[in-house]
């Protein structure tokens, strides 16, 4: 089922149930207003009649000449009919319409099917709906008079009675109106909400169709753009945004494959050609020392890219770190520099630490000593002996930051916003001739992401480099102590 057939049955159902809703409530109170304008005029022809009813002294006096002019025809323009009668059911007047002889039939009335108040009596005969009211005369009344020509009675009865068939035939065309327009409406609609349907799902539908031709060999082309604000442009521009999202990925992918085939092919092509040279004649074993020598070199530089090239192939949810722990910088930066005391620059190293008070950050160790390897290394290789290589430790708002800065060739300011991007490498380092993978400071900025924190360079050509990383810092009950403690120190 399409989405124009899904929004178009529950708009249509939707209106459907408001214009049975509608209906029924229009038809049950044009009934009640029909049957109430018939009661009215039960009531007016009966109240009349009983108007022309004589209290005496003698008795109730009825005279048909005395009647007054109330009694005429129903809403609907049918007269209303009606008979007087007395206490034995003598017929003493009755309308001249033929149609009272059934309505004076209609008399022995069940009693089920009536509703009495006071005295008053109203009931329902097939069509015909009847009102009686009894007119009784005062106990004290006299005995007729002799030779009095009008008879008085004790008790007269008045009945009236008008016929529904008229409410009944317009209830009927109301209700088939109803159903008609109703019917209508609903045809009209549907029409109509599968042609805004379809005008306002059009842009999805081109989308999908767009989408559909969209593949891994060709991720330049977009949707259709969409130039409105509503939920089908935000759709559009959000997968849009997603469709650049993965071709920069693809993109990035495609360099780093490319760039880590060069980069292994190099140094393997290197190996082979060594071991195949040595390998056409006898030599001697210092030139066999000397081949094996230089592909160890070779072979080192090799493995040392592989696990480059395994750790930033990582996804982000493996790169995750979990054994997470809370250190204090103060403590472990002397202990992580120690093994740089055999190295050929040992003497240049300079640490400055900040002995106000404690810098607890939570890490993972290894990885970060690893982090703080590649700037310690980046700078060593970047600078010349003698110079000082200066690493700071510091607070800076809310932050612990770790500063590496190196007096060496620097690196040139078209270069430093790629300086993070694997496998990139300076012109200077290449004219100087510097090994290396050009791989050491991607890990360190994807390890400092890692970890929350930033890695940011500052540098100019012939002045030196300044790297700083700025981690999260802790404070947790367990710092506290330590921070005492290390004041106290």
């Amino acid at each position: 089922m399409t989405l124009t057939t899904r929004v178009s049955s529950f708009v249509l159902a939707l209106l459907s149930l408001v214009l049975i809703g509608f209906s029924l409530t229009l038809y049950l109170l044009s009934g009640r207003y029909l049957h109430g304008q018939v009661d009215e005029r039960l009531d007016g022809t009966l109240s009349a009649l009983c108007g022309a009813v004589e209290q005496t002294r003698y008795g109730l006096e009825w005279e048909p000449t005395k009647r007054q002019a109330g009694v005429g025809e129903s809403p609907f323009g049918l007269p209303v009919l009606w008979f007087v009668e007395d206490r034995q059911g003598q017929i003493l007047d009755r309308s001249a319409q033929p149609e009272t002889d059934e309505l004076i039939k209609s008399r022995p009335i069940d009693s089920g099917t009536a509703r009495q108040s006071a005295d008053t009596l109203e009931w329902r005969s097939g069509p015909w709906r009847l009102r009686q009211r009894w007119i009784r005369a005062e106990r004290d009344a006299r005995p007729v008079k002799p030779g009095k020509k009008v008879k008085n009675h004790r008790e007269l009865r008045i009945t009236v009675a008008t016929s529904l068939n008229p409410v009944h035939a317009a209830l009927t065309q109301l209700a088939i109106t109803l159903a008609g327009l109703s019917a209508g409406i609903l045809l009209v609609a549907l029409i109509a909400v599968r042609i805004v349907c379809r005008r306002v799902l059009a842009p999805v539908s081109r989308m999908a169709v767009a989408a559909s031709t969209i593949g891994a060999d060709d991720l330049s082309r977009r949707l259709p753009a969409v130039a409105t604000s509503d939920e089908v442009g935000q759709l559009n521009r959000a997968f849009n945004g997603l469709l650049d999202r993965l071709q920069e990925s693809f993109e990035r992918q495609r360099r780093f494959t490319g760039e880590a085939s060069h980069q292994i092919r190099t140094p393997l092509a290197g190996i082979l050609g060594q071991i195949e040279v040595a390998l056409r004649r006898d030599r001697s074993t210092e030139e066999y020392r000397r081949v094996l020598t230089g592909a160890y070199n070779r072979a080192n530089h090799l493995s040392k890219i592989v696990e480059s090239l395994l750790f930033l192939a990582r996804a982000n949810g493996d790169a995750a770190l979990t054994a997470m722990e809370t250190l204090c910088l103060n403590s472990w930066l002397p202990e992580q520099l120690e093994p740089w005391s055999e190295h050929s620059r040992a003497t240049d190293i300079v640490l400055q630490l900040n002995e106000a008070e404690p810098c607890m950050v939570r890490v993972q160790t290894a990885l970060l000593g690893e982090l703080l390897n590649i700037l310690v290394e980046n700078a060593c290789k970047y600078s010349v002996p003698g110079m000082p290589i200066e690493i700071a430790l510091d607070r800076d708002d809310g932050a612990v930051r770790i500063q590496v800065r190196d007096r060496g060739c620097g690196v040139a300011a078209d270069d430093l916003p790629h300086l993070f991007t694997q496998f990139f490498r300076g012109d200077e380092a290449r004219r100087q001739g510097i090994e290396g993978t050009g791989l050491g400071l991607s890990i360190a900025w994807r390890l400092a992401r890692l970890f929350g924190g930033e890695l940011t360079v500052e540098s100019s050509v012939g002045v030196g480099s300044c790297f700083t990383l700025r981690l999260p810092e802790v404070q947790t009950s367990e710092s506290r102590p330590a921070a005492m403690a290390f004041a106290q120190a």
